[in-house]
């Protein structure tokens, strides 16, 4: 057992109990590019998992760190039949372009949606860092995005979901993967496959405290889908970003639904504190249903 596949046991102990870890499925892995992924870059040191005893603690746990991402991939993880809805949702975790915070906004984030009936898939994009991506160090993230929902789309029966029902939701660094497919006019990379020829927009779009809105984006097509978004007040200037998104959001007439919270800082997760942030996910939740996206598919 590797260690993403430990984290991933733990996650779903931790948020569902040990019958939610029984009823569902073994994850199952895709590598997302047929060859080389585009713009690769200059060589990368090994993958490694950097998180040590002295790392960051967030409700009292450590957080995965997982560094020098060059060989991106999709685990899928599947809910129990019984919950199944047929939506899905790509999760991409943040980490500054340098890391992956792979437990605390990737396994522990699939756990949850596991556990209202949504499939998860976990995007493991590439995070060079900034010494092999001078310029645009997010580029690598929005291709791996964009290469993501189309090829999830593309193999929407094969994964028993709804080719209508795909989502995305950043977390961070995250945001630039969701943007880029939820608002971006073009592909940013030649396509490789027939898998390119299916649209790269998700049907949703959840933003979680993520950065700033991200560059040449300026008219959003008309086929963007509705937002769900998520920031507090102390985040920085992020929150003002947050805000100025959706007000751009609102004039384009496109259905959003933001929530801002007093306080909580950045990079909270899903995990529970005493602060109400921290209850966003039943906020989502409810959004969700609102939409119909956790009704059992026919």
């Amino acid at each position: 057992m590797n260690i993403h596949q430990a984290t991933r046991l733990v996650s779903i102990l931790f948020f569902t109990g040990t019958l939610g870890l029984l009823s569902a499925e073994e994850p199952v892995t895709w590598k997302l590019w047929p060859g080389p992924a585009p713009s690769r870059g200059k060589d990368f040191p090994p993958e490694i998992d950097t998180t040590t005893e002295e790392s960051q603690l967030v409700a009292g746990k450590r957080v995965s760190r997982i560094q020098h991402v060059s060989d991106p991939q999709l685990t899928i993880f599947k809910p129990s039949p019984a919950k199944d809805t047929g939506t899905a949702i790509i999760i991409a975790p943040g980490g500054g372009h340098w890391i992956l915070a792979y437990d605390l906004e990737g396994t522990e984030v699939a756990a949850w949606l596991n556990d209202i009936g949504v499939t998860a898939i976990l995007l493991k994009y590439r995070v060079p860092g900034q010494a092999h991506y001078e310029d645009k160090r997010w580029l690598a993230s929005v291709q791996d995005g964009q290469r993501a929902m189309s090829l999830v789309r593309s193999r929407a029966k094969e994964i028993g979901i709804a080719s209508d029902k795909i989502g995305i939701m950043g977390f961070s660094a995250g945001g630039s993967p969701t943007y880029y497919t939820a608002l971006g006019d073009k592909r940013l990379y030649e396509a490789v496959d027939k898998h390119d020829e299916v649209s790269f927009r998700p049907n949703f779009a959840a933003p979680i405290y993520t950065a700033g809105f991200p560059e040449g984006i300026k008219d959003f097509p008309q086929d963007s889908p509705p937002f769900f978004m998520v920031i507090t007040h102390d985040d920085k200037d992020r929150s003002i970003a947050m805000a100025e998104t959706y007000i751009a959001l609102k004039k384009a007439d496109i259905s959003a639904e933001l929530h801002i919270y007093e306080s909580g800082g950045h990079g909270y997760g899903l995990r529970r504190t005493e602060l109400p942030v921290t209850s966003w996910p039943d906020r989502m939740e409810d959004w969700m249903r609102k939409l119909n996206l956790l009704t059992k598919s026919p």
